[in-house]
């Protein structure tokens, strides 16, 4: 006795054979993806340039929350912190990059090489913001191809001119040192990285 749609498909594939009967994929409509490429692009640059990537957390302490920043913005303090070193959110990944240099620089390791592009979190203005941002430190030798050189600010810079001309921004670009910086870098060993005129970074 048939009795729903289903009855009747189990009737087919009995009497035609199960094996006879050829598979076909639903036909759906597709939708454009949401994810952006551009961090995970701009990963890959820096692990083929030589770089190699490193993951610190995301709660820093709040003495050092502001460290390496130039612009005002209110923390993003955990109400009930697990540790008083990490109670809140971190807005420049600098410092916690620095003590991933400093663990290494312990052990005498003495060509270090890394970057980390993570997200920066901060309250301005009553809003709550977060940023994806990219940090690098580097000291010693490193490979530029073939050829092992000594870790310069024009090494540094290269690398920096790579990423930009790779993201687009080819003859848009260009490094100043006559403006506002944080209170954490020399001035007169620091230059501002400017995007059409707008701050995007520092270089040291």
């Amino acid at each position: 006795e048939i009795q729903s749609k289903e009855d009747l498909i189990e009737e087919v594939g009995r009497i035609y054979g199960v094996d006879n009967i050829k598979g076909k994929l639903p036909s759906l409509p597709m939708k454009p993806g949401s994810f952006d490429k551009t961090t995970r692009e701009i990963r890959n640059k820096m692990i083929s340039l030589g770089l190699n990537e490193t993951l610190t957390y995301i709660l820093v302490n709040d003495k050092e929350v502001r460290n390496y920043m130039v612009d005002e913005f209110e923390p993003l303090k955990l109400l009930a912190p697990m540790t008083e070193e990490r109670n809140t959110l971190r807005n420049s990944i600098l410092p916690s990059l620095l003590k991933v240099y400093e663990y290494n620089k312990a052990r005498n390791i003495k060509d270090i090489s890394i970057f980390e592009i993570g997200k920066g979190f901060y309250k301005k203005q009553e809003e709550f913001k977060e940023e994806t941002k990219l940090a690098s430190v580097m000291c010693g030798e490193y490979y530029l191809g073939l050829e092992k050189v000594a870790v310069d600010f024009y090494v540094i810079k290269g690398i920096v001119e790579e990423i930009l001309d790779y993201l687009g921004y080819s003859g848009r670009y260009s490094f100043v040192t006559d403006k506002q910086i944080p209170k954490e870098l020399h001035p007169g060993q620091t230059a501002v990285i400017s995007v059409n005129n707008d701050v995007v970074g520092y270089i040291r």
